[in-house]
């Protein structure tokens, strides 16, 4: 398998995706333990409200803004048909081989900008501190 710079691109820009996620993972974790010990430090004493209990089945992650996700999920998509010469399941969707060989060549470009701003859609929520 050989490795193209097109390639390398679109994996160097999903593993910016999951590392995002992941410092937004532990973003949560770092808030919920500050709320914990915030809660200890009340009169010295554990005594204090209770640590806020998520939903069972309730999403780990917020969207920002679903107009954000289907402008990515677009980029995406069309980069992917970019790659494949504009074709779809068989069907041609543009006839134009001159267009079809002047762009296709940067299907990379819209999948790694999508990747990226997909990345940027999720947001986590503080909990909230009653002080």
């Amino acid at each position: 398998m050989n490795f193209s710079t097109e390639i390398i691109i679109v994996i160097a820009s999903m593993a910016f995706f999951y590392l995002r996620i992941a410092l937004l993972r532990g973003r949560k974790k770092r808030y919920e333990r500050d709320y914990a010990l915030k809660r200890r430090r009340v009169n010295g004493r554990s005594k204090g409200a209770a640590l806020p209990q998520t939903a069972a089945g309730s999403p780990l992650y917020g969207i920002i803004s679903w107009y954000l996700v289907a402008i990515a999920f677009i980029l995406i998509i069309f980069g992917m048909l970019m790659y494949n010469q504009m074709t779809i399941l068989g069907f041609t969707l543009i006839n134009d081989a001159d267009l079809i060989e002047r762009y296709a060549q940067y299907w990379y470009i819209l999948v790694a900008s999508g990747v990226v701003l997909f990345a940027f859609c999720f947001k986590i929520d503080k909990p909230n501190i009653d002080d």
